[in-house]
């Protein structure tokens, strides 16, 4: 029993050890650069810097001050405070590569999963599941200059991929920014916005989107065509509305035109 135990002991200390002068010697410079490299090679309109990237516990990689964007449109871009990835044993005792990842951002974080198909994640994800939670929107250069106009807010949902991408989200007390008058409002302000959306290859579905406030209350649902230039994509929303200087008179609602030229009218 004492020869085992003090094989035990031994076995634990050289883990301790290597653990040790793995993290103490990890070469932080050498995997920023392969990273780096490997995303201007895969995505030469993009571009990325990093502000240290090392090991984290549980064993994983982190990276610390990120930002990512399109060298087209380098005002759209999209910062992390630290993101986080580790291997998901479970999942590579099931047949397949399978990483947590976390993320710190606009004053929130983002925790979930992704899965590849194969051991070595070579291919495109099979699955993903990403749960959101307060993230502050009017934070985010990259949305303002996609969607052309202000939305604030705290975003909370949950991001999911199964053949398609699902999107179901809440966002409290905040408003959204009109490009044109919309009975006498310039903006819309809400306590809650609510939604699930759908993307499979360019379409987007809107299922579901409830915005409720003190002055006006909305019902949408339809399609959006993506277009590479996001503003251009095509719109097609109908739905219903309520405003409480009308009385809260119900009004059917029909939005078409493209993003970045919407055209609203009622019955």
């Amino acid at each position: 029993m004492k020869i085992n135990k003090s094989i035990i002991y031994y076995i634990l200390f050289s883990f301790l050890v290597l653990g040790f002068f793995l993290y103490a010697r990890f070469p932080s410079k050498v995997v920023e650069n392969y990273l780096l490299s490997t995303i201007a090679e895969r995505y030469p309109g993009t571009f990325l810097s990093l502000g240290s990237v090392g090991l984290s516990l549980p064993p994983g990689l982190k990276m610390k001050n990120i930002l990512f964007g399109f060298k087209d449109n380098p005002e759209a871009d999209i910062r992390l405070d630290s993101f986080k990835v580790r291997p998901r044993l479970l999942g590579y005792l099931a047949g397949h590569s399978s990483f947590a990842v976390g993320a710190v951002a606009y004053g929130g974080v983002m925790t979930g999963r992704i899965d590849f198909p194969r051991l070595r994640p070579e291919k495109n994800p099979n699955s993903a599941e990403i749960r959101i939670e307060n993230l502050t929107l009017e934070k985010c250069d990259y949305l303002k200059e996609t969607m052309g106009r202000q939305l604030s807010g705290k975003l909370s949902g949950v991001l999911s991929y199964h053949g398609a991408s699902q999107l179901d989200f809440g966002i409290q007390n905040g408003s959204y920014q009109l490009l044109e008058s919309l009975l006498g409002f310039n903006r819309l302000d809400f306590s809650k916005l609510e939604g699930r959306i759908t993307l499979k290859d360019n379409l987007l579905k809107v299922n579901k989107l409830q915005l409720k406030g003190d002055k006006i209350n909305l019902s949408l649902k339809g399609d959006v065509v993506l277009n590479p230039d996001f503003k251009s994509s095509a719109v097609n929303l109908s739905g219903t509305m309520e405003v409480a200087t009308l009385n809260n008179k119900k009004l059917s609602m029909f939005i078409t035109g493209t993003i970045g030229n919407v055209q609203t009218r009622y019955q």
